[in-house]
């Protein structure tokens, strides 16, 4: 009898405890994170979001029933997040759940809502069978909504959702001014970062000549200029920084023109200006053996496209630690120039980006030989910086910025027949540096959380060479030295065996 009351104590502690523990979790949320990336964490500029939020948000998941199991872990995982959400938010988010394929009109709901029905396809009972399924999210903010058509597996989702909710309740963008009226791209051909910088802030046209007040951009953007800069406006730049404004540029140094198989000097005056600054971009092409590639006709018998190595397009891999190349991998650049710092330490001079350990420079004018056989006397100056900062008093009392790109197409995607699509990271840097030109963390974290890209560590030739034979010669020295102490014991045993008396 004593022992039956034993465990049922035991089993109505144990019952109390859950439910104590299960009323605590519906006030304090706590999630271990064992993952190396910290997946499953979220980012510091989604709790800042998450924290500002004042207005209710309304997240309604338009999910069919009966997914399979890889798609409904998936699910999980985001319903999972939101969660998460709802925490950091104070309680301000909701949700609701709809399956669309209950009936017509919630299917035209969600249709109407931007979710559109995917084919996907489904095993059962061995057979094959293509299943229209709805896997998105609604989100609203009094009148306003945006739509995430598809959840995708993977972290993504959190960039995703941060960024949307972030878009629905910033009120006051602060506005960002792009200088035009010297040959830079238009909009159209910047689609791309655009589309990035649009989240937070504002992006209005800047014609230097006409703008009476600068002081009202956060940021001024100058993005590869290729005409002449006059005076004047340069000199409506220096009262600009003297008043502790904040500049970006993306230097056109140099241009190469494949079609006349040329590459020449773009001299504008902004490297006069920039000079006198402590900022001085050479007027060379960078070639990298770490580099991009282009489709050349392969003539012969057949005509048929080859795709070889362009040392003139440098795939930069190695950066600084700095919030601006916080998660940054790889950018591709393309006809850039070398930056060096000629100032006083006055200033505060900070390299973002170099070139790998095999690069060089070649002056211009130059000519573009695609077949060129490149050696190594052609790779003489290594971890050439193509990316820095400068930071300081310039002519005021105010601490004014500028950060410095050795090349002017990097972030231009191009538009109509021409139109391309530009590498992520070169997009997420540029941002991240009109963030921190900002004094304003944004998004930057988030942005490259959960790349996927991880590029093998380059070594030398002469580490290749170390490493290869190392790997054939020491099996063989160890089954050597093996069978010599294999031979040493049966020959002490033999020895010993025929000494007089001996008795096994």
């Amino acid at each position: 009898m004593i022992k039956k009351r034993k465990v049922l104590y035991n089993i109505l502690m144990v019952a109390g405890i859950l439910i104590v523990l299960n009323a605590l979790s519906s006030v304090f949320f706590l999630r271990a994170d064992f993952t190396e990336d910290k997946r499953y964490t979220l980012d510091r500029s989604t709790k800042r979001i998450l924290s500002e939020v004042d207005e209710p948000i309304i997240i309604t998941l338009y999910i069919s029933d009966d997914l399979p199991p890889d798609v409904n872990r998936t699910v999980q995982d985001f319903k999972n997040l939101l969660t998460e959400y709802n925490h950091y938010s104070k309680r301000k988010i909701s949700f609701e759940y709809v399956n669309p394929n209950k009936n017509e009109k919630l299917e035209q709901e969600a249709i109407e809502a931007g979710i559109h029905p995917v084919p996907l396809e489904i095993r059962e009972k061995d057979q094959l069978k293509v299943q229209r399924v709805f896997l998105g999210v609604v989100i609203q903010v009094g009148d306003e909504f945006e739509a995430i058509p598809l959840i995708k597996p993977g972290i993504a989702m959190e960039y995703t959702l941060s960024t949307l909710i972030k878009r629905l309740t910033i009120k006051d963008k602060p506005q960002i001014g792009y200088i035009m009226g010297h040959g830079e791209p238009e909009f159209a051909a910047i689609e791309q970062v655009l589309d990035e910088l649009s989240i937070l802030y504002d992006v209005k046209p800047v014609y230097l000549l006409s703008e009476p007040d600068l002081e009202k951009y956060k940021c001024l953007m100058l993005i590869g200029p290729t005409g002449t800069i006059s005076p004047t406006q340069l000199g409506s730049l220096d009262n600009y920084l003297q008043k502790g404004g904040s500049l970006m540029i993306a230097m056109e140094r140099v241009r190469g023109m494949l079609n006349e198989g040329i590459g020449v000097s773009v001299n504008t005056g902004l490297e006069k200006w920039l000079q006198n600054k402590g900022l001085y971009v050479e007027d060379s092409f960078i070639v990298d053996k770490k580099c991009g590639t282009v489709t050349v006709q392969q003539q012969g018998f057949f005509s048929f496209p080859r795709q070889i190595n362009f040392p003139y397009l440098p795939v930069i891999s190695r950066f600084a630690n700095h919030s601006i190349t916080d998660g940054i991998e790889t950018l591709i650049l393309q006809f850039a120039s070398p930056i060096k710092y000629v100032g006083d330490t006055l200033m505060e001079y900070r390299p973002l980006a170099y070139t790998s350990k095999v690069s060089g420079k070649l002056m211009a004018p130059i000519s573009f030989n695609i077949g060129r056989d490149w050696r190594t006397q052609d790779f003489l100056y290594p971890d050439l910086t193509v990316a820095a900062t400068l930071s300081g008093t310039m002519g005021g009392n105010e601490e004014a910025k500028i950060c410095l790109i050795g090349d002017g197409d990097f972030i231009v995607n191009g538009f109509g027949a021409n139109k391309i699509s530009i590498q992520k990271d070169n997009i997420n840097l540029f941002a991240n540096a009109i963030d921190w030109l900002s004094d304003d963390s944004g998004l930057m974290s988030l942005r490259t959380k959960g790349v996927s890209s991880r590029p093998l560590r380059e070594i030398t030739d002469g580490k290749v060479f170390m490493i290869k034979y190392f790997n054939f010669l020491i099996p063989v020295v160890l089954l050597i030295i093996y069978g010599a102490i294999r031979f040493r014991r049966r020959t002490l045993k033999r020895t010993k065996r025929m000494r007089p008396g001996f008795i096994k």
